[in-house]
């Protein structure tokens, strides 16, 4: 465990050499063999303990921890010293003896006269002491009953003035009726009645029914609500009517896209 031995010096090999029995080569191999599978076992579970010896563990830094084994001491100076095992000293004591020599001591000390003495010195003012408070305490239930007796709530007597009104001063008023308008019910609000307007996105104009048959057939099949409007010299045919002026305006926009003859009609 010398961190500063770096190199090879022989002795621990020349030990072993010598107490096995064997060449200087083999002892090498045999540590050099050994300090290899030690270092593989520590670097993969960074724990490797050796029986009498102690337990290696691998650190955050990456140095080797040493704890040695309790079992076995290596020191130099405990060499040539046997282990010693401590057994506590167990010593009885005489306690019923002891007991004993307590009551009696008690006994002889509860015969004293001057105990007594310093006993009625402690028990008389305590007794005085309770007899003040008990007094006072009577004095003092005499003033919560007198206060007892003090109603705050007491209802004083109330002295009501009469006042006489004499009759000489009596002004009587005159009310008029009041008169109620009542307005003439010939006055009727004729209501305001809107003209609701249907607007029609036509599609084509024809004067010969035939052709505007045609197109209301082609415009079904495109899944519009298609019909001929009638009125005037011309047949027109539209793809959808609205009751509504802007939904109108919104379906011809789109409508030009696909047919940009597409106008808008007002009925």
């Amino acid at each position: 465990f010398n961190t500063n031995l770096k190199t090879n010096d022989g002795l621990l090999i020349s030990h072993i050499a010598n107490q096995e029995g064997i060449a200087q080569d083999v002892a090498k191999q045999n540590v050099t063999l050994f300090s290899d599978e030690s270092n593989v076992k520590l670097n993969t579970s960074k724990v490797l303990r050796i029986e009498k010896i102690g337990l290696f563990t691998v650190g955050r830094e990456g140095n080797i921890l040493f704890l040695q084994d309790s079992s076995t001491n290596y020191s130099l100076d405990a060499f040539g010293m046997k282990s010693t095992y401590n057994k506590s000293v167990e010593r009885k004591t005489e306690t019923e003896k002891q007991v004993e020599a307590t009551v009696q001591s008690i006994r002889t000390t509860s015969r004293n006269p001057q105990a007594l003495f310093r006993a009625a010195a402690v028990i008389i003012p305590l007794i005085a002491l309770s007899y003040l408070s008990i007094s006072q305490q009577e004095s003092i239930n005499n003033v919560y009953t007198h206060m007892a007796t003090l109603n705050p709530f007491a209802t004083t007597e109330i002295v009501e003035e009469i006042i006489e009104i004499t009759p000489e001063k009596i002004v009587e008023i005159e009310v008029a009726p009041e008169i109620l308008e009542i307005p003439s019910i010939d006055e009727v609000a004729t209501p305001i009645i809107t003209k609701k307007h249907t607007y029609y996105i036509i599609a084509g104009a024809f004067s010969e029914q035939k052709n505007a048959n045609k197109m209301l057939a082609k415009l079904s099949r495109w899944n519009y609500n298609a019909e001929i409007v009638t009125g005037g010299s011309l047949l027109r045919v539209s793809y959808e009517s609205y009751n509504n002026r802007e939904d109108a305006v919104l379906a011809l926009n789109k409508i030009k896209q696909e047919n940009s003859d597409a106008w808008l009609l007002t009925k």
